[in-house]
């Protein structure tokens, strides 16, 4: 390739946030000097709340593998998924965005265990299911959850998902856009099935988790 490398790999702690990676090329000397390219590999922890079967870990399926299991399977306690997503700060650097998603159980036999599930997080994702007004009302629930746990101040998108099955839709977008900006909250409507805006989903929550920490 015309070009040696030198890679050198410090790893730190999530919340001081780097794993720095500085990549050094023949190409970019220049009068026997040599120039760092920095890349910058940031991890979050992001919890993934709402009721049972609104789609919580299909959503992470596909995005993770693209891939849609039909028959309902429920979470037990917690499921964690590292995904990696390569993004641009404000600044136009490259960044790795490595985030951690938490997918926590909808089922109330497992709320004595939502302290630790919760604790720490960097990001909130609130899903409900467009076809199920009960799942939507209870984002209200989910949400007072968070703020117990302190997560008040944490980056959230509020998430209708199932827009594929659009005859039995319950909840129509202003009501979701009025209940995103009660909590300043994103808001997207989403298809675990067919992959609509899936992508674009956690692109924008680790933007917000990114930005949210440059800021601290």
């Amino acid at each position: 390739m015309g070009s040696s490398l030198l890679t050198c790999i410090n790893f730190k702690n999530r919340k001081s946030t780097h794993n720095k990676l500085r990549i050094m090329t023949e190409d970019n000397k220049s009068e026997g000097e040599l120039v760092f390219h920095e890349r910058t590999e940031m991890i979050f922890k992001i919890i993934v709340v709402g009721d049972p079967a609104v789609g919580k870990s299909s959503l992470l399926r596909k995005f993770s593998s693209e891939k849609f299991e039909s028959e309902y399977i429920p979470t037990v306690g917690v499921n964690i998924v590292k995904e990696q997503i390569a993004i641009k700060d404000n600044a136009g650097k490259d960044i790795s965005v490595s985030l951690m998603l938490w997918d926590i159980a909808g089922q109330p036999q497992f709320y004595m265990l939502h302290r630790p599930y919760f604790n720490g997080a960097d990001g909130v994702m609130l899903v409900y299911d467009i076809t199920r007004s009960s799942s939507f009302s209870n984002i209200n629930n989910w949400w007072q959850t968070c703020v117990k746990y302190a997560l008040s101040s944490s980056p959230r998108i509020l998430i209708g998902n199932k827009i594929d099955l659009k005859d039995e839709r319950k909840i129509i977008k202003p009501m979701a856009e009025h209940l995103s900006q009660k909590i300043s909250a994103q808001f997207y409507e989403t298809s675990a099935l067919s992959g609509e805006n899936v992508k674009a989903l956690f692109q924008k929550m680790a933007e917000l988790a990114l930005n949210s920490k440059l800021k601290d």
